[in-house]
């Protein structure tokens, strides 16, 4: 190749570079320690989905990979609030993107609370746990994979097919209180479903119970289910073929004014999508793949999304 062929060549490399950003600038990007199969991190093993794509994501864009890892805030009754936890440490600037955010509007034009305090994170000192930081304005990628709440079904009704919420009349379903699957069974036909159902606190074991058989089925986010599976491959629970048309596409999320940073990465995103490699990566990683759906950014549910059975 001769000097004019090396000169694009380097110049096409830099252009995928934001504005601002040297080549020996890690990119720094918040995983969350413990959601399998996206992202985990659990004494020196790392690995997952996640961290597969921001791997690919550094060296497209021809910068080092630096992990933030951190462990996403619990609510009471209500379970972990990552959106909270990730848009805290992007204002706090401990990370330049946060990874598997789900792309809604309002969680994007404004911040979710004017303040909030810092998760646990890895490098965390006493002062920062009593730090609140101010919140601000996110701005979402390209999404990079859907998901929407799923029928699982136990043994001993594994083979019945689910066509719609309808076929679970008389079967005992588990769900996590205040969860988008608990909305769903709570508004389905005024309650048809409630006096079978098992609700559930957030962390109090979900499938566990449901693997020891106190439901036959569960409406559980899909992913969710992907990351018991990868943690129990023995287990005799199996995904029905029913999907709630009620869903959302994940992708990364920086501060508002990281324009650039998110044109660099929308670009790899669509490189990826067009050639399968984000399927590869999500399927290596024990993940049903979903492609993204339009719109890409969404509003939050309204009651009558909730009460819609199929699509």
């Amino acid at each position: 190749m001769n000097l004019v062929g090396i000169f694009v060549v380097v110049l096409g490399s830099l252009a995928l570079l934001a504005p601002g950003a040297k080549a020996a600038d890690p990119l720094r990007i918040c995983l969350d320690q413990d959601a399998p199969p996206f992202s985990s991190k659990r004494g020196g093993r790392v690995g997952g989905f996640d961290l597969a794509l921001a791997q690919t994501l550094a060296e497209k864009t021809g910068r080092s990979l630096s992990v933030q890892w951190f462990e996403a805030e619990d609510q009471p009754e209500k379970g972990k609030d990552t959106r909270t936890s990730v848009a805290a440490l992007l204002a706090d600037k401990r990370c330049d993107l946060g990874a598997a955010f789900p792309l809604f509007a309002d969680s994007l034009a404004g911040p979710l609370t004017e303040h909030a305090r810092l998760p646990r994170y890895q490098g965390r000192t006493n002062e920062d746990r009593r730090r609140a930081v101010a919140l601000s304005e996110l701005i979402g990628s390209q999404p990079y994979i859907y998901t929407a709440p799923a029928v699982v079904l136990g043994p001993q009704i594994a083979g019945k097919v689910i066509n719609n919420l309808a076929d679970l009349d008389g079967v005992r379903i588990g769900v996590e209180q205040s969860s988008f699957p608990d909305v769903i069974l709570t508004l389905y036909q005024n309650g048809r479903l409630l006096p079978n159902v098992t609700h559930i606190v957030p962390g109090r074991g979900l499938l566990e119970r449901f693997e020891a058989g106190q439901y036959d089925a569960a409406l559980v986010d899909i992913h969710r289910f992907d990351g018991y599976r990868s943690d129990h491959p023995e287990t005799a629970l199996r995904l029905s073929r029913y999907l709630h048309p009620f869903g959302f596409n994940l992708g990364f999320v920086s501060r508002a004014r990281e324009v650039e940073l998110m044109s660099a990465v929308n670009r790899v995103i669509n490189e990826l999508l067009d050639d399968g490699e984000v399927e590869v990566q999500a399927k290596r990683a024990g993940l049903t793949y979903l492609a993204p759906r339009d719109p890409a950014v969404r509003l939050s549910p309204a009651i009558v999304d909730l009460t819609k059975d199929s699509d």
